[in-house]
């Protein structure tokens, strides 16, 4: 099902945001849209900023300037919990398990209604899409391998019943095998109309998969296109994601 919302045709705008680390200058003046339901990609190496521009958007890390609008309204203020109690959901870059919840528990910790009272992913359907977690309901979070920490994510993520979906690293580190799998997971996502933003390397599925891609190159936006401007610009873009 496909959400809509009385504000502007995007979803997030980030504005010219500054972003430090001490006296370490990461984002120099990134912007970008995301309209409502788009799938969009971030690439870049590691190291340039990627990670730091999501952390920005979710107040994990303050920006020294800039704007941050989310369903057409500032956002800066806003503690990191508000902004996820507004329909935002995070997979960080090391899943962020806890070492003493079974997967169930994850799972049932996470699970509420979005701020207009709908819940579209339930416990019940999160199983149904990640079958494996269904088989280990009963192991901790810890003891599960990368993969299967990386559904559990996601899963947990979704069971927020978010507008906004964001994956730092969706399939870093994980064999081709549960990549595949991470893959079909978010194509179900992108059919639902969730808003999601990839942070990846694989320029290939991005491009199938993603309206939109972004690169991030020593803290400022060098290309930002559809998929077809992609094509049109893959030396560039595969030689700046080069080690």
């Amino acid at each position: 099902m496909t959400r809509y919302f009385n504000v502007t045709d995007n979803i997030l705008e980030v504005k010219g945001i500054h972003t430090l680390y001490g006296e370490s200058h990461i984002l120099h003046g990134v912007s970008f849209a995301i309209k409502k339901g788009q799938t969009v990609s971030i690439m870049g190496r590691n190291g340039m900023g990627k990670s730091t521009a999501l952390k920005s958007i979710l107040g994990l890390v303050k920006p020294r300037s800039g704007t941050v609008l989310y369903k057409g309204k500032e956002i800066d203020l806003l503690p990191t919990w508000k902004r996820m109690r507004n329909d935002i959901a995070y997979v960080p870059e090391g899943r962020g398990m806890f070492h003493n919840l079974t997967v169930k528990e994850h799972l049932q910790m996470a699970a509420r209604k979005n701020s207009r009272g709908e819940a579209h992913w339930t416990y019940a359907k999160v199983l149904e899409v990640f079958p494996r977690l269904k088989e280990r309901l009963t192991n901790k979070g810890t003891q599960l391998s990368g993969g299967e920490q990386q559904m559990l994510a996601i899963g947990r993520a979704l069971l927020t019943n978010p507008d906004l979906l964001i994956l730092d690293e969706a399939t870093e580190g994980l064999a081709p095998l549960i990549r595949k799998e991470i893959w079909d997971v978010i194509r179900k996502i992108k059919e639902t109309g969730v808003s999601t933003i990839i942070v990846d390397k694989n320029i290939k599925v991005l491009q199938t998969l993603c309206d939109q891609h972004i690169l991030i190159v020593k803290g400022k936006v060098q290309f930002n296109g559809d998929s077809q401007a992609l094509e049109e610009n893959r030396a560039f873009i595969e030689t700046s994601l080069a080690v």
